[in-house]
């Protein structure tokens, strides 16, 4: 009952595979040891960590055939992998690829260089990224092309220096030569597509210093959720965040500052796409290019309908504000945020007719400004006093006693005058 390959022979009815032996009726293939046995529905650490892209690429790539239940691919701590050989493809669900055991970019797992670092393609839903560092991609460090019902889920990564097109990319079936490591991702031409896009949640993330030609996340017809997202120092042209194409943006608890965009807005939706949630966001210090009408925008711009802001000539909308006073990131205790609006339709536009967005502004209730109440109140006891006071010594000075004993007198009967 045993199984021999590569010369090797283990007892028990285990599988032996490129000269590895494990005990206990598991798998191991390519050298990776798993920790279940594959025909149950159970997590499998596919390997113990990798510390090279290349080997990375493979063991995610031809995974064990087969497989039912999560793949996780671990990253060794402290290392620096060179994407250079090109994007890993993820094609299959339930993968994810995290730094260390606990996916945590603590623990100082990078991955730099190449045009693209991670392909999910086809319907592969269920993946998951976290505790990556990811710099100097050429193209857009992430390219999330599969379907509408497919679901990424990214958590505590961190993009740094990057150029291109994007960081990060969302659009159904875009396409990249996976060899490609230099050359241009044209997102501009993706624009056109009819398909929904996938499902993008972010979480604990930050993008900083990045130069690139068109957004820092780009979502074309997906759904997009950022939650405690950080955004310093960027250079685009549409915006730290750029929702096309129907798509829809949920944003909340994050920051902006120093970013300098082209287009009104650090955060630009177009005409088709929806604002769906904007809670406790900041903004400091950020900048646009300003088009040739005086058209600027720092915080969300909503472009109105019908309108188009590619070149500037004809474009209008409402520049809605960031609704925290202070970075939620920066502070123990966050900001009370109560709905409201506080729009303004910049560029002689309209605002979208029919569009489900949920819009909040900076707190103005009562709250923010000072009671007078307090003040009118201190204002009249202390006027009471001060005439109290004046009229005994006046009534004092009018009667001059002769004697000791005679002012004495008086004093009392102005007491018992003033009592009364």
């Amino acid at each position: 009952d045993n199984v021999v390959v590569d010369g090797s022979d283990l007892e028990g009815d285990n599988v032996v595979v490129d000269g590895n032996d494990l005990g206990g009726g598991s798998e191991v293939v390519g050298g990776n040891d798993t920790a279940s046995i594959i025909d149950e529905a159970q997590p499998e650490v596919v390997t113990d960590c990798h510390d090279n892209w290349s080997d990375l690429k493979y063991a995610v790539e031809y995974r064990p055939l087969n497989h039912i239940g999560s793949l996780y691919f671990k990253i060794c701590p402290n290392s620096t992998l060179d994407a250079s050989s090109g994007p890993i493809v993820i094609d299959y669900d339930y993968v994810t690829v995290q730094c260390g055991n606990n996916g945590q970019k603590s623990d100082n797992c990078q991955i730099v260089g190449g045009f693209v670092h991670f392909h999910i393609v086809g319907k592969a839903t269920e993946i998951e990224l976290a505790g990556l560092r990811m710099s100097s991609s050429k193209g857009s460090s992430i390219i999330a092309a599969s379907t509408k019902d497919a679901t990424l889920k990214i958590s505590d990564c961190e993009w740094m220096a990057n150029s291109g097109a994007s960081a990060v990319l969302i659009r159904s079936n875009a396409t990249v030569d996976a060899s490609s490591v230099t050359g241009i991702l044209d997102i501009s031409s993706m624009l056109d597509s009819s398909e929904a896009g996938m499902s993008v949640t972010m979480s604990g993330v930050g993008f900083m210093q990045n130069v690139l030609t068109y957004g820092t996340v780009v979502n074309v017809g997906g759904s997009l959720s950022i939650d405690k997202g950080r955004f310093n120092g960027n250079e685009i042209r549409i915006g730290d965040i750029a929702v096309m194409e129907s798509g829809e943006l949920f944003i909340s608890y994050s920051c902006f500052d120093e970013s300098a965009s082209m287009v009104p807005g650090t955060i630009f939706i177009d005409d088709t796409s929806f604002l769906q949630e904007n809670v406790n966001t900041f903004g400091f210090d950020n900048t646009d290019g300003g088009f040739d009408n005086g058209l600027s925008c720092t915080d969300i711009f909503i472009v109105a309908v019908g309108s188009d802001c590619s070149t500037g000539a004809n474009c209008n909308g409402t520049c809605t504000t960031f609704t925290s006073k202070t970075c939620p990131l920066d502070v123990a205790s966050l900001p009370t945020i109560t709905p409201g609006g506080t729009d303004e339709v910049v560029g002689g536009g309209t605002d979208k007719k029919d569009t489900p967005s949920t819009e909040y502004a900076r707190s103005k209730n009562s709250q923010d400004k000072p009671s007078v109440v307090p003040v009118v109140v201190a204002v009249l006891v202390c006027s009471f006093i001060v005439f109290g006071l004046g009229f005994i010594i006046f009534k004092r000075k009018r009667k001059k006693p002769a004697s000791e004993s005679a002012f004495q007198g008086d004093l009392a009967e102005v007491d018992v005058e003033d009592s009364l």
